[in-house]
């Protein structure tokens, strides 16, 4: 080739404004500690519909600089935990870049306007406790508490996320909703011993209960003769009612010798009954009014973990759970109903309701799985396989027809009682994100993906959740995005060497494709009208497959070039692919024939490769962008 390079790196140290304001808010998870530091990521894009690259800096956080010329956009000098991953798009309205990285939050920054941070999606650690309860313009609202003490909140239709209810300072480990007195109340404890009450109408935090204990397990609140209380008991064997109204204490109920673990209110018509139980293997109800036990019976379980109660034509019901894994039912009386036999091992979270005329128990274990019980009958419904950690919590909505859980990784997940189908997964990504690519879908929809082996899409302007796709057992460490016959795909890659092609609006899986290692860059592609998908391997080839398939067009000899990035792109009317590499060359390749086109030295090593129609070769890399002019002769 005979080309002319021009290498614009080193920009001269000049003040320049940063349009891009510090960071004011954020929700992440604590990153494990020893992670290696931020090394240096680019992405092609446009910024007001010029061409544009976004680069994060090895030293921490980024630089947006538009191509031709070259200029400064915005900057921060901290954007969060270390990035690995960057992409430029637009949702309609404004030009965003996004990032994540090890925090495991996706940041969305505004590229237009002067908003600067527009919104981060991120977990706050195990989920703890999940509760439902009150409504937002007719739509269920979610509740989950975690590790970093924050209680989030989550529209139940669709997953958008309505803010956080801050206060604890330790985490989160229950959570209870009740109607009371026109309000709709939530009611939590936590590590730092506390109960806390808050309208979750207004998101306003009514008062806070201090009863000096180490820790809270469990809390439990109700309307009873319009009175509202609230109970809490944990590390000190003592279970504690107030009176919501005034916030005095009405009882401290003693008699459990170990630490308390589960509360119920009891549906009685006539007084207000108080359930409990504890790691001393005994289940007690309480007259609250009165303050003594009205019945104590043994959990058949040497460490109970998990009680629930509902009421149903039967009458009022409660189940227990703990070690053996066995689902035991039990009348107010603490009279056996029922043995819900299982053999997964311990339950650590349990709920009961009404669904469709029939009492319905749900039951979370440690390990991962969830099943679903018709009690009446003592018969397995259904259960769902371990997905991201040991299930932790468990609540049903309030017209039932939803189970929703919480797990030790991070994730909220929302089925459907009737058959288990997945319908929301509010939480976003539980451990690092390591590829990040917009999708050719109206509206701005980015997928993400990363070490928690799932493969994510969201509404970019507002962060809303949209799909979660689950195929992969290993770190998925590479996305490509395009269109074939008319179909939006996405491909996934992860460390184990498998791609998953997927439609990108639906989630449906269109093709499973391997490579012999671990990939290092993956790239889409058109060659004469059929979508391609090009896959540089570790130490080995790049491959190139028609998408949808799954032909091998191509196998491109690059077993010594340590590959860094790749892309597809017409070079003279003549489709080719373009490999950047670690020994700072860049090289192209004719498709499908895979005809050798030549060989290109650069000054950086290739972060990322932008190819224009007017001939233009963009290198972007840790130094800035290198541009190789007349690059097609």
């Amino acid at each position: 080739m005979d080309s002319l390079v021009a290498q614009i790196s080193g920009l001269p140290l000049i003040v320049v404004t940063n349009s891009l304001p510090p960071l004011t808010h954020r929700s992440q998870a604590t990153a494990e500690d020893g992670l290696p530091g931020q090394e240096a990521a680019a992405a092609f894009g446009t910024v007001g519909g010029q061409p544009a690259f976004a680069l994060a800096r090895s030293g921490g956080g980024f630089g947006v600089f538009s191509v031709d010329p070259l200029k400064l956009l915005g900057e921060t000098a901290e954007a969060g935990q270390p990035i690995r991953a960057l992409a430029l798009g637009a949702d309609g309205e404004r030009d965003l870049l996004l990032t994540g990285g090890d925090d495991n939050t996706l940041w969305t920054w505004d590229l237009t306007g002067d908003e600067g941070l527009l919104h981060a999606r991120g977990g706050h650690g195990a989920v703890r406790a999940v509760a439902t309860g009150g409504v937002l313009d007719d739509d269920e609202l979610l509740y989950s508490g975690g590790d970093d003490g924050n209680i989030c909140g989550w529209d139940g239709r669709d997953g958008a996320e309505l803010g956080a209810l801050t206060g604890h300072d330790q985490a989160v480990n229950a959570l209870a909703t009740a109607r009371v007195s026109g309000l709709n109340l939530l009611v939590s404890g936590g590590d730092d011993g506390t109960v806390r009450i808050w309208n979750t109408d207004t998101g306003e935090r009514l008062r806070p209960f201090a009863p000096k204990l180490e820790w809270v397990n469990a809390v439990a609140i109700t309307d009873v003769h319009s009175r509202g209380l609230v109970a809490a008991a944990g590390s000190d064997h003592v279970v504690r009612v107030w009176d919501i109204a005034t916030g005095a204490p009405t009882q401290a109920l003693s008699g459990h010798s170990a630490a308390v673990t589960g509360l119920a209110f009891l549906d009685l018509e006539d007084r207000a009954v108080l359930a409990s139980c504890s790691y001393d293997g005994t289940i007690k109800t309480w007259d609250v009014e009165a303050g003594h036990v009205l019945h104590s019976w043994p959990a058949q379980d040497d460490w109970p973990a998990a009680l629930a109660a509902t009421s149903s034509a039967e009458g009022t019901l409660l189940v227990s759970a703990g070690v053996t894994g066995a689902v035991r039912v039990w009348d107010s009386h603490g009279t056996a109903q029922q043995v819900l036999a299982a053999d997964r091992g311990p339950v650590q979270a349990l709920a009961l309701t009404t669904y469709r005329e029939t009492t319905t128990a749900a039951a979370g274990g440690l390990d991962g799985s969830l099943t679903l019980w018709d009690v009446e009958s003592a018969s397995a419904r259904y259960t769902l396989a371990p997905d991201d950690g040991p299930i932790t919590s468990v609540s049903f909505g309030p017209a039932g027809d939803t189970v929703i859980c919480g797990t030790g990784r991070g994730t909220v997940r929302v089925h459907a009682t009737a058959d288990g189908a997945l319908k929301q997964v509010p939480t976003p990504h539980t451990d690092r994100i390591l590829s990040l690519v917009y999708l050719p879908l109206g509206g701005g929809i980015v997928a993400s993906a990363g070490a928690d082996r799932t493969v994510r899409t969201w509404e970019t302007s507002t962060g809303r959740p949209l799909l979660r796709l689950r195929g992969h057992e290993s770190a998925v460490t590479g996305l490509a995005a395009g269109e074939a016959d008319s179909t939006t795909v996405l491909a996934s890659a992860d460390e184990d060497a498998k791609i998953l092609v997927w439609d990108a609006a639906s989630g449906r899986r269109l093709a499973d494709l391997h490579a012999a290692r671990p990939l290092s860059a993956l790239a889409f592609g058109t060659v004469n009208g059929t979508g391609v998908l090009a896959a540089a391997e570790q130490d080995g080839p790049v491959r190139v497959w028609e998408v949808l398939s799954g032909e091998e067009l191509a196998t491109l000899d690059t077993t010594d070039m340590a590959v860094t990035t790749l892309t597809v792109c017409t070079i003279a009317g003549t489709a080719a692919v373009l490999v950047g590499t670690r020994a700072k060359t860049v090289h192209a390749w004719q498709l499908p024939g895979g005809a050798a086109m030549g060989m290109v030295p650069v000054e950086q090593v290739p972060l990322a490769l932008s190819f224009s129609s007017t001939g233009f070769l963009h290198v972007a890399g840790s130094a800035g962008l290198t541009s190789i002019h007349h690059f097609s002769s």
